[in-house]
């Protein structure tokens, strides 16, 4: 014990006195920040008293190729039910306004063309511009008060067709697809790339002391269980100490900006993810790490090269990259699918997809319990296969071993 635990600590103090990991650390906190510190800075609620994709304001031409009375009519009813953008009546000449819009007098123009169709002429339709959509459904509205006038209703009979509404309450007995995805998403992302970034330090760190032939000096006063432990676990514990000091400060800074962000749905989801997932969340980060940790650092021991390493893991890699990606495309679909409900109990893929299906979808309680069973008993197992694959690399040099020959000195190393 007490040599995993000096292996332990020399593992952690590595990678926390690393200038390079404490200013990558140090740069995360800063951009996240200045990201939730921003809307303070600029001293605008507004940007996010709608949602995430509401837009600047605009000034707006309005014209019409009927009449200017209709155009000058239309703007006088856009500019009261969108009052941050500018909306003005203009001429009715379809080259003019693409010519205005186009050298900036305006930055949008609006040409109605008849009573129910119109143009809405821009010059670059960003992704996050709701504006046309907006304008679309005032319109909408204006043509159908019209069309009720001219059936023979009165304002006041109109407003009351307009306004009729059916009450609705949503009753929701799971998740809320809606509310848990974006933190979904940023939390296993967050475990995809910790995984792969750990897991090539691991690799990295066990290659490099192979190369200076430092590990045929390790492998003869310590434990090769003690060594490949220590170092996965230290490795792993830097890790998480990132990981602890990115969320934690996120949660600070938004806490502090919180009324900045108010109205911003996917921001509030995010921060009102409950405690349970976070739970969750440390869990299935520190299962799946080790799981892949060993299995990057007992490959690496093969290696005679650096240049071998990238070679030897990437069979690991690739299996990280298909598990996040068989969940992504199952959370813009079914998270309850066929697919995922088998990579649930799959040790390789169960830490990304059964915290998915947890936060998205629709899971037993047994389930979750069979799940983290499987996923622990694996990573012992691998994790022990790891440390006497660790023993034998050490004597290994020149090409790498082909997998029968490395099934061969296994049970060579254990029959001994």
């Amino acid at each position: 014990m007490k040599q995993f635990r000096t292996i332990f600590g020399f593992e952690y103090l590595s990678y926390a006195k690393n200038k390079v990991f404490v200013g990558l650390t140090a740069l995360l906190i800063a951009v996240m920040a200045v990201v939730l510190f921003y809307p303070r800075f600029a001293g605008d609620k507004t940007q996010t008293e709608n949602t995430p994709f509401s837009s600047t304001a605009k000034n707006i031409a309005v014209a019409s190729a009927e009449s200017p009375e209709i155009a000058e009519e239309t703007a006088a009813f856009l500019r009261e039910g969108l009052r941050q953008h500018q909306f003005t009546a203009a001429d009715g000449d379809e080259t003019a306004l693409k010519a205005h819009v186009s050298d900036g007098t305006y930055d949008a123009a609006i040409l109605l063309t008849d009573a129910s169709n119109y143009k809405y002429i821009v010059e670059t339709a960003a992704m996050t511009d709701m504006t046309e959509m907006t304008v679309q459904e005032m319109l909408t509205v204006k043509y159908q008060y019209v069309r009720l006038a001219a059936l023979g209703l009165s304002a006041e009979e109109a407003a009351g067709v307009m306004q009729a509404s059916v009450t609705a309450e949503t009753v929701i007995l799971g998740n809320d697809q809606s509310k848990n995805f974006f933190y979904t998403y940023i939390l296993m992302f967050l475990l995809y790339m910790a995984v792969l970034l750990y897991g090539q330090f691991v690799a990295q760190s066990v290659a490099v002391e192979k190369s200076s032939r430092a590990m045929e000096l390790l492998i003869t006063s310590a434990k090769p269980v003690n060594l490949m432990f220590g170092k996965v676990l230290g490795a792993g514990a830097a890790g998480f100490t990132q990981l602890v000091l990115l969320l934690g400060s996120a949660f600070v800074f938004y806490g502090v900006n919180k009324s900045y962000w108010a109205g911003n749905t996917i921001v509030e989801s995010i921060f009102a993810m409950p405690l349970s997932m976070l739970l969750y969340t440390v869990l299935f980060f520190v299962l799946g790490y080790l799981l892949y940790s060993f299995l990057y650092g007992a490959l690496a021991s093969l290696a005679s090269r650096l240049e071998d390493i990238n070679t030897l893991v990437m069979p690991v890699t690739f299996l990280m990259i298909a598990s996040f990606m068989i969940t992504v495309f199952s959370m813009m679909n079914d998270v309850d699918n066929g697919v995922m409900k088998a990579a649930s109990f799959i040790p390789f893929t169960s830490p990304m997809a059964m915290f998915t299906r947890i936060a998205l979808g629709h899971v037993e309680s047994y389930e979750i319990v069979i799940s983290v069973i499987v996923l622990i008993v694996s990573t012992v197992f691998i994790g022990y296969l790891a440390a006497a694959i660790y023993k034998i690399g050490v004597l290994m040099y020149g090409k790498p071993p082909k997998p029968q020959e490395l099934v061969r000195a296994l049970r060579g190393n254990r029959a001994k």
